[in-house]
């Protein structure tokens, strides 16, 4: 199966840039079976974690294969936003790019440039796997198609990014912010108490810059439930976690077995 065409654009920015709710998960598990599983349960997007896992880029490039074999948008989070980093990504055939821990707008806006060729930005040009290698389309199709269909989102995850999320979500080419609920807890010295009023006050700042420059909220969520709590404050970037869910499943086969068991 062929990747597919750049030129036809990328699903979860149409998905987004019209107001929708998008609906993935985080794969830390280093295996494209994992992200393959994702996709044909509907997930439609993937984000392969390269900063808390022990995914290789060799490895992230076979699961990038497998999100596309399963119809699901590959995306590749970062632990920072270095243009060898973004670049190499991009070039390894990830549709989008989520960078980690960024905290002013001249950092996301350096990253929305790596991720661009030409006048637009600052990433070096190859023959990479979204553009066939060079063997179906020009470089003058490639260009323009891929600096139009990469997916970008920054982390907002600390008290400096709230601080600064104003202009963060103005910066030109950021499709997402994704608060980083855990490490903001962390930062506001309330671990893990994500619906503490102090950490919901932080996300309904960052909620609020979003709507105000047309770019979607995202949240980690563990399960159903948490889910549609963010989604009625603004959230429509949705991601849950490969590791939590089949550790919730099998914990709840175990119980209900022994249960039946007497």
């Amino acid at each position: 199966m062929s990747s597919p065409d750049i030129r036809a654009g990328n699903p979860l920015k149409d998905i987004l840039g019209s107001g929708g709710t998008a609906i993935g998960t985080f794969v830390r598990m280093a295996s494209p079976d994992v992200v393959e599983l994702a996709g044909y349960a509907g997930c439609q997007f993937v984000l392969i974690d390269m900063e808390h896992s022990p995914v290789t880029w060799e490895r992230a490039g076979t699961m990038v294969m497998a999100a596309e074999a399963a119809g699901t948008v590959p995306v590749i989070r970062l632990s920072r936003g270095s243009r060898d980093l973004v670049s190499r990504a991009l070039d390894i055939g990830a549709h989008g790019v989520m960078v980690a821990q960024v905290e002013t707008a001249e950092e996301t806006a350096a990253i929305v440039a790596a991720t661009r060729y030409g006048s637009d930005g600052t990433r070096g040009t190859a023959g990479t796997r979204r553009s066939a290698f060079g063997l179906t389309m020009s470089l003058a199709e490639f260009v323009p198609a891929a600096n139009a269909a990469t997916f970008v989102s920054v982390q907002v995850e600390t008290v400096a990014s709230v601080d600064n999320v104003e202009s963060i979500a103005a910066v030109e080419g950021v499709d997402c912010l994704f608060i980083g609920l855990s490490d903001l807890s962390v930062d506001l010295d309330l671990p893990g108490q994500w619906d503490h009023p102090d950490v919901l006050e932080q996300v309904a700042r960052v909620q609020a810059a979003c709507d105000a420059n047309g770019v979607a909220c995202g949240v980690p969520v563990p399960d159903a439930g948490f889910a549609a709590g963010f989604m009625d404050r603004g959230a429509r970037f949705i991601a849950t976690g490969d590791v939590g869910v089949l550790g919730r499943a099998m914990r709840s086969f175990v119980e209900e077995v022994r249960r039946s068991a007497g």
